[in-house]
């Protein structure tokens, strides 16, 4: 375990973002160290990106009488908008993101105890397999949207690619340039885009893991505080009191961790649900007009699951951290304050104390929130319902 932490990163709580914050480096959407803020490539791929997104916008304006060629567009020009609020926000809160990183090697978030290393690794390579499948699916999708116009070219049939292009690109050779700048486009913001959310999914994901130790370690304290005063020599109260200390502070930690979280990408986050339900309309309504055994309608039906993956993740993670830290007082109470083998008396003298303190988190739980909408599983699903109102009202006005 240790020689894998070695190899990922200086913790295994850290290591949790390490493949993360790499591929955002590479895509040059992260401004963190080791990367210069004035990194020519990384200043290039930006302006390529906004670049792409300024087409978009004037396409979408030179074709916003037709319903059909719009919603060809609008989905991806609303993905390149939450995809530039996101970039914004690593942009210019780099410092605060890179204290929040920095803050996993704490050793609070990093105990010795076996049991507690195991979930670190297992939320550590989840992570990258996250990270790793999600970028893999949308780069995926891009590469089908490359391929479908390429084979519909060589089929003789005349493609228009939805941005907007100051040439005609009616020969091969001009189709080849709009074709290949579209693909390296559309697959930096992708990858980048869900490597984002993946990122900020795993640091809630990570708070998780913590309140889950720090469970852990409430309903063993009497046991460890025994195990602690026959190694050292010390009173079994006087232990069972430094613990004590520790997990709470170490409860305070998580706490701040989900705050700040909240409070540097609770816009973004927000952008995102606001505007992933018109994306799931505008992808719905292209969809349905599309044949089922065309390649278009296999790389539409994937973008949709990466749209719903991405909505789905915040949702997710942020009602764990909310479900596991509602259980923290649950196991409170469930330690072995009283017998032989208690907590003893120092830590029973602040029972009053800690059961307040636990009653407080159980009737307000860590509940991570984009600004003021919570990020649960109900609103994954009002999420959903919203897009088919939309989408329903959508298909009516054109009947």
């Amino acid at each position: 375990m240790r020689l894998w932490a070695r190899r990922k990163s200086a913790t295994l709580a850290g290591a949790c973002v390490v493949s993360l914050l790499r591929t955002l480096r590479c895509c040059g959407f992260c401004g963190l160290p080791p990367t210069a803020a004035n990194d020519p490539p990384r200043s290039l791929l930006n302006r390529i990106a906004r670049a792409t997104h300024d087409v978009y916008c004037g396409f979408a304006l030179a074709e916003r009488g037709d319903m059909d060629t719009l919603a060809r567009v609008m989905f991806l020009l609303l993905c390149h908008v939450t995809s530039i609020a996101k970039q914004i926000v690593f942009m210019a809160r780099a410092s605060r993101i890179a204290k929040l990183v920095q803050n996993f090697d704490d050793m609070a978030y990093n105990p010795e105890e076996t049991t507690r290393k195991d979930l670190l690794i297992k939320r550590a390579q989840g992570a990258s397999r996250l990270g790793a499948a999600y970028a893999g699916t949308a780069a995926l999708t891009c590469a089908l949207w490359t391929i479908f116009p390429f084979l519909a070219r060589l089929g003789g049939t005349r493609v228009m690619f939805a941005l907007w292009v100051p040439f005609a690109y009616y020969s091969w050779p001009e189709f080849l340039i709009v074709l290949l700048y579209t693909h390296y486009a559309t697959s930096l913001v992708a990858i980048a885009n869900t490597t984002m959310d993946a990122f900020i999914a795993t640091i809630l994901g990570q708070c998780k893991t913590q309140l889950t130790i720090l469970k852990m370690d409430f309903e063993s304290l009497a046991e460890r505080a025994n195990e602690r005063a026959r190694e050292t020599g010390e009173q079994v109260g006087a232990a069972a009191a430094a613990l004590l200390v520790r997990c709470i502070k170490h409860h305070h930690k998580i706490c701040d961790t989900s705050r700040e979280v909240q409070a540097i990408f609770g816009g973004a986050v927000l952008l995102q649900f606001g505007i992933g339900g018109w994306i799931l309309c505008m992808a719905a309504y292209k969809i349905v007009s599309l044949s089922v055994a065309s390649l278009e309608f296999v790389s539409m039906v994937m973008f949709l699951m990466c749209i719903l993956t991405e909505l789905f993740l915040y949702c997710y993670y942020g009602n764990e951290v909310a479900v596991e830290s509602a259980q923290v007082s649950d196991a409170v109470y469930g330690m072995e304050w009283m017998g032989p083998d208690g907590v003893g008396k120092e830590v029973r003298r602040a029972l009053p104390f800690v059961i307040c303190c636990s009653a407080g988190a159980a009737r307000r739980p860590l509940r991570p929130a984009a600004v003021f909408i919570p990020l649960s599983l109900e609103t994954f699903v009002t999420i959903i319902k919203s897009s088919y109102t939309f989408y329903a009202m959508l298909r009516q006005t054109q009947h």
